[in-house]
């Protein structure tokens, strides 16, 4: 992690920002020796390519499981009713 001392050290921020951006560091921010902030990057939006990708690569059900899986969503479905006005609870 870098630390940059914000009372002593001149600092170019939109420099400092897209460091943290694009190299995905984490940085402290002081004053003195008393931590006060830190710059994080924000988690990356995934695609729908990505999505695509990681939803093919889950393992796949068995016949048994599917089977299975399949009569659990219907007992789900049977249990439940519908209400005549959807807003109403």
């Amino acid at each position: 992690m870098e630390r940059h001392e914000i009372s002593t050290e001149k600092i170019d921020w939109p420099e400092l920002v897209r460091h943290v951006a694009c190299e995905r560091v984490v940085v402290e921010l002081s004053e003195g020796q008393r931590p006060i902030a830190m710059l994080v990057p924000i988690e990356r939006r995934k695609t729908m390519a990505q999505l695509d990708v990681a939803l093919r690569l889950l393992p796949r059900l068995g016949a048994d499981d599917a089977t299975s899986f399949e009569a659990d969503i219907q007992e789900v479905r049977a249990s439940m009713s519908e209400l005549d006005d959807p807003w109403e609870s």
